[in-house]
């Protein structure tokens, strides 16, 4: 079992995504893209929302071409309006498999609950992912409980068992509850539908050894320990470049505690974002969705919400990560396929101006699902903007 202080020795470790060609990262949350259920919203009823995955595979191939690192599906996700509440679920690994053959280079992250699934069944679940595309897979673990030291070191030793027992089956260990195929490659479960139970065990597929990227979310210091020992990436939630900054340090003294080189977790913060061509039609429509979806959206609560144009985020982006403060951001949009079209036509050309991200050609035959835009071109490299400041909500 590899030790706690140090992640495995003698395998194939998965560099972070983008280490060798950048130095920024841009990542981009599609968890709100799965199903929703019904309810009741500030201006009446709202209607149940069915799982698209057609969508969904457009985005990531959209992101994918646009040269985006990682495209995260959060636990959060629903195949289903109606599984909210069904605990441990593999939504957001199924919904990455399904997609993963669109995908190239960019990164696909499945949050898996590490509290509620079997670590073998949840290491299995990624490996999933994996094999079905050619890019990498990650995995995310559930976020600690904001705001409660207790509870957080609660999550940390419960995050620490869990991250030590998946990398023990991705290693290919035999003790550590994997399920066992029968000789012609099949398992038992209890019955078929939405819920299941497996019993049985089995072994690691023959000659998969690299380690999938490991997505830990960091919330203070508890979480920045098991972050610093064990993650490829830290995602962050702060309201300016100083809790940034402090919460990025605790990650990367962590790293250098478990005998780590610093710059092997890369930390991103979270950014809620409404891009548009214009500044204005950026408020306008961050204003719509607090109206119609999400009032609470920037109201007090921690991290940042962005309303503004590519060059504006472009122009974030570059002050935090050369201040220190990150290793760059990723993007929660409030209307998917429009603040992608931005992301890729204006933000990663802009940071190319920086110097922030190196240029890369595209891929060059990612099967494109149907409806897909063509690429964007590639000449286009808008100059950072800091004319117009953009909507910063704390």
């Amino acid at each position: 079992m590899p030790s706690p202080t140090a992640r495995p020795a003698g395998r194939d470790h998965r560099d972070p995504p983008g280490s060798e060609r950048r130095t920024a990262l841009l990542g981009l949350d599609l968890t709100a893209v799965g199903a929703r259920p019904g309810g009741h919203g500030p201006q009446g009823a709202v209607a149940a929302r069915p799982f698209d995955g057609e969508r969904l595979a457009r985005l990531v191939h959209r992101a994918d071409r646009g040269l985006l690192d990682l495209v995260v599906l959060g636990d959060a996700l629903l195949l289903h309006p109606g599984r909210r509440q069904v605990p441990g679920r593999l939504d957001a690994a199924v919904a990455a498999a399904r997609v993963a053959p669109v995908a190239l280079r960019t990164v696909l992250v499945a949050g898996v609950p590490h509290r509620e699934v079997e670590p073998a069944h949840l290491a299995a679940a990624v490996r999933g992912v994996q094999r079905a595309g050619r890019a990498s897979a990650g995995w995310q673990l559930s976020a600690p409980a904001p705001g409660a030291d207790l509870d957080e070191q609660v999550w940390a030793a419960h995050a620490e068992a869990a991250v030590r027992q998946v990398d023990a089956v991705w290693e290919g260990a035999e003790d550590v509850g994997a399920v066992r195929l029968d000789p012609e490659g099949r398992f038992h479960v209890d019955h078929e539908g939405v819920r299941f139970a497996v019993r049985g065990r089995t072994a690691p597929a023959p000659g998969d050894t690299t380690r999938p990227v490991v997505v830990v979310p960091v919330s203070g210091g508890a979480s920045a320990e098991v972050a610093g020992r064990h993650a490829d990436v830290a995602r962050v939630t702060a309201a300016d470049p100083d809790e940034a900054g402090r919460l990025r340090a605790l990650v990367r003294s962590a790293a250098v505690a478990a005998g780590r080189p610093a710059d092997d977790v890369r930390v991103l913060v979270d950014l809620d974002v409404a891009l548009a061509d214009d500044h204005d039609s950026a408020v306008a429509r961050l204003d719509l969705v607090r109206a119609t979806e999400r009032p609470g959206l920037g109201g007090g609560a921690r991290g940042l919400v962005l309303a503004g144009t590519g060059e504006q985020l472009a122009a974030l982006v570059v002050d935090w990560v050369r201040a220190g403060a990150a290793d760059g951001v990723v993007v929660r949009p409030t209307s998917p396929e429009a603040d992608l079209d931005v992301l890729v036509e204006r933000v990663v050309p802009a940071l190319q101006g920086s110097g922030l991200v190196r240029p890369r050609p595209a891929p060059a035959r990612a099967p494109a699902p149907a409806g897909a835009p063509a690429p964007a071109g590639a000449s286009r490299t808008p100059a950072l903007a800091d004319s117009a400041r953009p909507e910063v909500t704390r």
